[in-house]
Order: C-alpha cells, then sequence, then structure tokens
C-alpha cells in the first residue's frame, strides 16, 4: 500500500504466487484492521471547497477488491467504452 506521495506504508510478504491480489489482502492484518475498526483511518471530512457531505478517506484497489466503506475501486475497462479504455 502506496500514500498518496508514493511511499510505501504497507507491505504484506508471504502468500503463495498462485493466490490473486483481494485472497492476499483478505487474509492481511489490514484488512482484518479495517473490518473490526481498529485502522486509525482519519475522520471523515467534506471534501476541498464544500462544507458536506463529510466524506470518508479510503483505499483503492483494483477490480477484484471487496467494496467496503473503506475501499473503493475504478469502473472496471470491460464496463467502458473502447473509446474510453484508451
Amino acid at each position: 500500500m502506496t500514500d498518496t506521495n508514493y511511499r510505501f506504508v504497507y507491505v504484506n510478504i508471504g502468500s503463495y504466487g498462485k493466490d490473486c491480489d483481494s485472497t492476499i489482502f483478505k487474509r492481511s492484518t489490514i484488512w482484518t484492521s479495517i473490518q473490526t475498526n481498529m485502522l486509525e483511518v482519519l475522520s471523515e471530512i467534506p471534501l476541498a471547497g464544500t462544507e458536506s457531505p463529510h466524506v470518508p478517506y479510503f483505499f483503492v484497489g483494483g477490480e477484484r477488491f471487496t467494496l467496503n466503506r473503506n475501499i473503493c475501486r475504478p469502473f472496471g475497462a470491460s464496463n467502458r467504452s473502447v473509446k474510453k479504455r484508451v
């Protein structure tokens, strides 16, 4: 995992190469921390230039990651037109 300055802030090593990223993530300590609300995620704040609504901080994962209050994923390329994929 990296922060907004592309610095690694979390690394999980020790899974099998055959495991997909989402499986590895679900077995990680950070996923457990998210699920049990033990991860110290910053408080919800309004987006820049607005007063509401308050938006939670979140992690951006690949298409196969499970959605969660603190995890989002971009639209999959298969759902976009060929022109928008490029």
